[in-house]
């Protein structure tokens, strides 16, 4: 196939993605509230506390139990009677001090008590990983809830947090991509006459499309398929090659990052690889005993972190409390932190999801790699008086 005929189909492709850029930009598609005040991946502050707020009776929103109504009918399983009317909604709710096991206690994202007590719980996954026994400590704690386990794409617990429990019989596993994006749109007709309420669930559901990667625009998507299935044989080996391209941009990329950091006294070692999980890159030096300066995908090519991370598994090798004290408590803390993590923060947009295309623009351009300095130097500058 000729050079040619490839050059042809690209050059039709950015005709394609041009014109609808242009159409996003004059209908203000692009104007998202919550990705603007850059909450989008906040699990707390945004999630929890927004989808919280629409579950409660007595919500702002003024529609008494019309929201919770539709979500449990959507999401509970265990044919629980929950009274509506009289539920509690509360967000990062504590049900104790973490055992030394790690069987009891922790923090739900949300919880929904009736006057009956019946409970449902709501583990809300946006970019987090799982805790040791998370899911565990849940049952434990109220072993008739319908135990919720809330995903971008509804994958499932690992196993060192469910334990011994059945997926469908003790919790059971929700996406936003589809199980909430259908909830809300529920909602929404719900209150096509109130507009503030209407327009607010109109920003999130823009904002869960953006972060499932459903947002391109159906006319554009259609006429894409159709110009690729005329071109099928060069779409292929266009598709075949992307990842080969990317796998160069990325060596280079850590090339980079490697020679920057020995520039700075610092031993990196780049290993970012999209074909196994949890994949990233590690800054150590010599004299650090117990953590690595760590960047880490929790999602293949997605959800990028940063922080302080153990240099060995913590099950296996044991790091003084009073150190790992003072790392959790450095400021900008994530509340989620964990026994490898003792400090970490989610990447922001665009340089935390490395499936789309500005991510890759990012690399390009020379703003990913002084985003991932500026944060080696910071987290360097706050553990510069503490024992690594």
């Amino acid at each position: 196939m000729e050079i040619l005929q490839f050059q042809s189909l690209l050059n039709q492709v950015n005709a394609i993605t041009d014109r609808y850029k242009k159409i996003n930009e004059l209908t203000g598609e692009n104007l998202n509230v919550f990705r603007i005040l850059k909450l989008e991946s906040s699990e707390v502050r945004m999630h929890s506390a927004f989808i919280a707020e629409l579950l409660k009776p007595n919500g702002s929103h003024g529609q008494k139990d019309i929201f919770l109504k539709l979500f449990v009918n959507a999401f509970c399983f265990k044919d629980n009677l929950i009274d509506l009317s009289s539920c509690k909604v509360k967000v990062e709710e504590s049900i104790g001090t973490i055992s030394d096991d790690r069987t009891q206690g922790g923090r739900i994202d949300i919880v929904i008590t009736d006057k009956h007590y019946r409970k449902i719980i709501i583990e809300n996954k946006i970019y987090a990983g799982d805790q040791d026994n998370q899911l565990t400590r849940y049952h434990n704690y109220s072993d008739n809830a319908d135990i919720i386990y809330l995903t971008l794409d509804g994958k499932l617990p690992s196993n060192g947090s469910k334990g011994e429990m059945e997926e469908g019989k003790h919790y059971k596993c929700y996406s936003y991509k589809r199980d909430i994006l259908k909830w809300l749109e529920l909602c929404r007709k719900e209150v096509a006459i109130y507009p503030i309420v209407r327009e607010a669930l109109t920003h999130y559901i823009n904002l869960i499309k953006y972060l499932t990667n459903q947002t391109l625009n159906k006319n554009m998507q259609d006429e894409l398929s159709d110009l690729l299935k005329s071109n099928l044989e060069a779409s292929f080996a266009i598709y075949d090659n992307l990842d080969k391209a990317c796998d160069k941009i990325s060596n280079d990329f850590g090339k980079l990052i490697e020679n920057e950091c020995k520039e700075i006294g610092l031993k990196c070692v780049y290993g970012i690889s999209f074909e196994k999980n949890y994949s990233g890159i590690w800054i150590c030096r010599p004299e650090w005993r117990y953590f690595n300066i760590g960047f880490q995908f929790q999602n293949y090519d997605k959800d990028l972190v940063y922080g302080i991370i153990a240099k060995k598994n913590p099950k296996d090798f044991q790091i003084p409390e009073s150190i790992k004290d003072k790392i959790r408590t450095l400021p900008n803390n994530t509340p989620k932190n964990n026994i490898w993590w003792s400090w970490f923060k989610r990447i922001e947009e665009p340089y935390n999801d490395w499936s789309k295309f500005q991510a890759w623009k990012a690399i390009l351009d020379n703003r990913m790699r002084e985003n991932i300095i500026e944060k080696i130097k910071y987290l360097l500058e706050i553990t510069k008086d503490l024992e690594m």
